[in-house]
């Protein structure tokens, strides 16, 4: 079964031979690790969009250490809760597939991962884990209508627009932001007054804010690389001065607080 629809028209996309085709013969070719390039317009197939090849390689050591264990813990905790038989999750700007990998380890469920960047989706298909993954864009999802049970949408922009039409009437958003003591030891060495964030929930008129969850842990950056890899994936690194920057070059390992907020939308 496939919940893909036609970025050109939306009909129902079906995989033939490694093809994803609609009713209109509108077709998508999948690439070698098996995903699909699912951009129209402005964002053609092959376009820079999104993160590039060595972000995406930097998001992928990173989270491979576990550092955001408890973090995926918690969601596995939430899907499991709902006792769903083989429910439709979707990964939202799913990465290079970290979450939705752990997740399709533990929990018996069809699921789909999506991201505007073909690098950050190259990486995720090529765990060959049995996630179907496409490279789509957050603001037309190339998904049917009401055919999600769990969406996942971490430390992206939200869309409720779509994110209401995907969700089936008794499906639900988990929405994670950072908390406010998330990371705040990297602030401490990088700025002269650090500030905390203001976990305030996504602002939605069609969605209901049904439920809110904070998961916390400390964790030990064993490495240099690892806290500057860390670094990379935050939006303090595109915000921050070559000089302060250069605070993060000598310090071989770092004591940091991960602190997420999850919020659960239904309809």
């Amino acid at each position: 079964m496939t919940e893909l629809i036609c970025p050109v028209c939306g009909e129902v996309l079906t995989l033939t031979d490694r093809t994803y085709k609609c009713k209109s013969n509108h077709c998508f070719d999948t690439a070698k690790e098996g995903y699909v390039n699912l951009l129209t317009g402005s964002h053609k197939p092959g376009s820079e969009t999104g993160d590039n090849k060595d972000m995406a390689q930097c998001r992928r050591e990173f989270l491979s250490e576990g550092y955001f264990d408890a973090l995926v813990r918690g969601i596995i905790e939430f899907i499991k809760e709902k006792a769903l038989p083989r429910p439709v999750i979707a990964d939202i700007c799913c990465g290079e597939g970290y979450y939705g990998d752990r997740i399709k380890n533990e929990i018996d469920c069809e699921m789909l991962g999506f991201d505007l960047s073909k690098e950050m989706v190259r990486l995720a298909a090529k765990r060959k884990n049995g996630i179907t993954y496409f490279v789509g864009n957050l603001s037309r999802i190339p998904l049917k209508d009401k055919s999600v049970d769990i969406a996942l949408h971490l430390f992206a922009p939200f869309h409720e627009k779509e994110f209401s039409r995907i969700i089936k009437d008794d499906g639900c958003i988990l929405n994670v932001v950072a908390g406010e003591n998330h990371l705040f030891e990297l602030k401490e060495l990088l700025y002269d007054t650090p500030y905390k964030n203001d976990e305030k929930p996504p602002e939605t008129a069609k969605l209901t804010l049904s439920q809110r969850r904070k998961i916390t842990a400390r964790v030990h950056l064993k490495s240099n690389r690892d806290i500057m890899a860390l670094f990379k994936m935050t939006p303090y690194y595109y915000h921050t001065r070559d000089e302060d920057k250069a605070k993060l070059r000598n310090i071989d390992s770092l004591d940091i607080t991960t602190e997420f907020v999850v919020f659960i939308y239904t309809k």
